[in-house]
């Protein structure tokens, strides 16, 4: 099962947040018993957010073919 979760890129995580997702890393840590899952999940999320800011970046730009800059 999936549950989304909203993040703001632009700033920190709030108080609220960062407990949340520790809490988490810490359920999820129970489960598979590797002491780690906490930063892995950390870590995951960034790389999850910096993926999609750069698609989302990429949208952004017109596709042009090479008789278009003619």
């Amino acid at each position: 099962m999936f549950v989304p979760i909203a993040v703001e890129t632009m700033k920190a995580i709030n108080r609220v947040g960062k407990e949340f997702l520790s809490d988490l890393g810490r359920r999820i840590t129970q489960m598979t018993n590797e002491k780690r899952e906490g930063a892995f999940l950390f870590q995951r999320l960034s790389m999850v957010i910096q993926r999609y800011n750069a698609v989302a970046i990429q949208g952004t730009f017109a596709l042009t073919s090479p008789e278009d800059e003619l």
